[in-house]
């Protein structure tokens, strides 16, 4: 890895307290978690509590793992240099919640199962909407203010589900031992809420969390980890509010911009763009109030994503224009090299984008 920043060195160097490490696109995020991660283990020493360092997918857990297995060696030989969990936070939950202790919350006389919706005896388990009755693998719940509140989404639209309702069914459910996605996290809730000793044990073997993507942080698991903060754990923060994919979810960066505003809590930017173009920086800074800066520097030729405008009786012609100059460009000897093979037949515009979320 390159050499660190004085903007991430900062951030690496920080007392271990809690953080909120407000990053912007391309500003090195990944690799300062790393390395504050290791720097948090070189203080903890011997101690016997653990660092966990949580994402949102999986291929960012992959990256994070191999990137601190590559710096760990820095570290004194010891158990120390292995006590850390590198995860995405719902792995996190079913591993230290709801494989070992989910199924005393849910009345269970088994251990807890995913199920995802293709089980045949969720047929039994629906709940009435206003166009017709829908699996409990729909059920979706959300905390408002503390508050349960369920729901379910149908063609872009969200209708909500009766309390009285989703509860008899989450319950029915529960005693089969069986979770949704959804309901694993409201278990591991009610869990850590119900039996405090449960809460005490975890937060002391994490007395140090860091949580990447936070702007991706739900209502319920941002009551997840409240619970955990109650008890002692350290929790740091690390995202950028503009780079929010799952607000239809209820994730709308609040808990990531507020967070400093805590006692105790110290604040880091990282404004430093090593991915974008300066025009690209601009842009975006316009758009959302920002002052990043792009260390690259200006394109000697243009590149890049472009805006072009069409009516809605000419998207064929578009698209025909479009795969056109892909293959005009992609004659190009210094093009051809850096071009995405492309099987036969595929279309080239679902290929290089069609404005959906990147995937995760």
């Amino acid at each position: 890895m390159s050499a660190l920043t004085p903007e991430q060195q900062a951030v690496v160097d920080a007392p271990m307290v809690p953080l909120c490490v407000v990053a912007c696109a391309g500003s090195g995020k990944t690799k300062t978690a790393v390395h504050r991660l290791v720097q948090m283990r070189r203080n903890l020493g011997d101690a016997r509590g653990r660092v966990a360092l949580l994402s949102f997918s999986n291929v960012a857990v992959n990256i994070f793992r191999k990137a601190y297995n590559d710096l760990a060696i820095t570290l004194p030989s010891g158990a120390g240099r292995s006590r850390v969990e590198i995860d995405t936070l719902d792995g996190f939950i079913t591993t230290n919640i709801i494989r070992p202790h989910g199924h005393k919350t849910m009345m269970s006389a088994r251990p807890a199962f995913l199920v995802t919706g293709n089980e045949a005896f969720l047929e039994g388990i629906k709940f009435s909407t206003s166009s017709f009755p829908r699996s409990i693998t729909s059920l979706q719940l959300a905390l408002v203010s503390g508050k349960e509140v369920f729901f379910h989404v149908y063609n872009d639209q969200i209708e909500s589900v009766s309390t009285s309702t989703a509860h008899y069914l989450i319950a029915k459910l529960g005693r089969t031992g069986a979770y949704t996605h959804d309901l694993g996290r409201y278990w591991a809730y009610r869990a850590l809420k119900e039996r405090p000793e449960l809460l005490a044990a975890v937060a002391r073997r994490y007395p140090h969390i860091m949580i990447d993507e936070a702007q991706d942080i739900g209502s319920v698991h941002q009551a997840f980890l409240e619970l955990l903060i109650g008890a002692g754990s350290c929790v740091t923060l690390i995202g950028d509010p503009n780079q929010g994919i799952y607000e239809f979810s209820g994730a709308d960066g609040k808990f990531l911009t507020d967070y400093h505003q805590r006692a105790g809590v110290l604040r880091y930017v990282l404004q430093r763009n090593f991915r974008s173009a300066p025009s690209i920086v601009d842009l975006a800074n316009s758009l959302c109030s920002r002052g990043d800066v792009a260390e690259r520097p200006a394109p000697s030729k243009p590149h890049g994503a472009f805006f072009t405008g069409y009516k809605r009786n000419q998207h064929k012609q578009l698209i025909t224009s479009f795969q056109c100059d892909v293959r005009r460009w992609s004659r190009r000897p210094a093009f051809r090299s850096s071009l995405p093979r492309q099987r036969p037949g595929e279309d080239a515009a679902r290929r290089w984008g069609t404005g959906r979320p990147r995937p995760r």
